[in-house]
């Protein structure tokens, strides 16, 4: 059955649907849907250090997470109900250190990386280096016992180069204690997407998304308690609140919903090179909102780091992809 939207009143629609050809609107929509995710995603980094003039990192992240936990079980309580009940509330105990950890990586250290180092560092900065997920993915499951193909090793030496060159330049707006921080908040994400992989195997993704998200939001709310207190939160204004909605619903369930429905059409390795545009989108937004400046080091190393992302994802399926579907498959054999 195929998806799509005719246009009301419109012959030729209504003709390319009789015979079986797709209307040009329902062709690109996928494309639409990843368009609408990139910039989502590259938007946060620009909406988010724009916020951290009115609220203290600590304190945004206390109530965004706050809020995002009562989401994601505000979606399993919907789709738990009734005859589904024990299908998505109920885990396995075994699972519960994986549950753990994963909500560890991917939330408490990975979110306090990303505003801490958001705070000390560019909208820009932030957003390539955190897009070296892929890199630390790559190196996570080799240490495991995958074996990547050679053009993954030509990405990953590239990438590191760019890295480095990117990090030389000393006028590029950011700094040395942020840039680091936002590595490693890239560090946490691919940990958590190695550690999460069997758990979304096993699960429906809403029961993953709650969980994984209670686990880690508890010691990060715990972290972030004393900011929260301390924030005046009765000055802030509507547009504060509106940007603190805006990133707890847009760029995760929104962007996610958008992103699986794409990848479904399209595939994940056409959803993987869409994803690369994030750092350059959200660089084209820095400089017309932030005002950040671009050195000469700084847009070489930008497109060295990118390419070798992109050299690393040339398969038909990226590597860590099919690494972690390897390793998932020799654990329950």
């Amino acid at each position: 059955m195929r998806t799509g939207v005719a246009l009301a009143g419109d012959g030729r629609s209504d003709a390319a649907e009789a015979s079986g050809q797709p209307s040009p609107l329902t062709t690109f929509l996928p494309e639409l849907a990843l368009l609408t995710v990139v910039l989502l995603w590259a938007s946060t980094f620009v909406i988010t250090k724009d916020a951290f003039e009115r609220i203290s990192p600590l304190a945004f992240a206390f109530i965004r997470f706050l809020l995002i936990t009562v989401l994601a079980f505000g979606v399993l309580a919907v789709r738990g109900r009734g005859a589904q009940r024990a299908r998505y509330w109920r885990v396995e105990r075994a699972d519960l250190p994986r549950f753990a950890l994963a909500g560890v990586f991917g939330y408490t250290l990975y979110q306090l990386g990303f505003v801490l180092g958001l705070e000390r560092t560019s909208p820009f900065s932030s957003s390539l280096l955190i897009a070296m997920v892929p890199l630390f993915t790559m190196l996570l499951v080799t240490l495991l016992g995958d074996r990547p193909p050679p053009v993954a090793w030509v990405g990953l030496g590239v990438a590191i180069a760019g890295v480095v060159v990117f990090l030389s330049d000393r006028g590029g707006g950011g700094s040395w204690e942020g840039n680091l921080i936002s590595l490693g908040a890239a560090v946490a994400f691919a940990t958590y997407g190695v550690v999460n992989r069997p758990l979304v195997a096993r699960y429906p993704p809403e029961t993953v998304s709650a969980y994984t998200t209670l686990a880690g939001s508890v010691p990060l709310l715990l972290i972030s308690l004393p900011a929260a207190r301390e924030q005046d939160w009765g000055s802030l204004g509507v547009g504060a609140w509106l940007v603190i909605l805006y990133m707890v619903v847009l760029p995760v369930y929104v962007a996610y919903i958008l992103w699986n429905w794409a990848i479904a059409r399209r595939g994940v390795a056409i959803a993987s090179s869409a994803s690369l545009t994030v750092p350059v989108v959200s660089g084209i937004l820095s400089a017309l909102f932030y005002t950040e400046g671009f050195g000469t080091l700084k847009i070489l190393g930008a497109a060295l780091a990118l390419l070798g992302l992109l050299l690393m994802r040339l398969p038909r399926w990226s590597y860590a992809t099919q690494s972690l579907r390897r390793m998932y498959r020799r654990e329950h054999l």
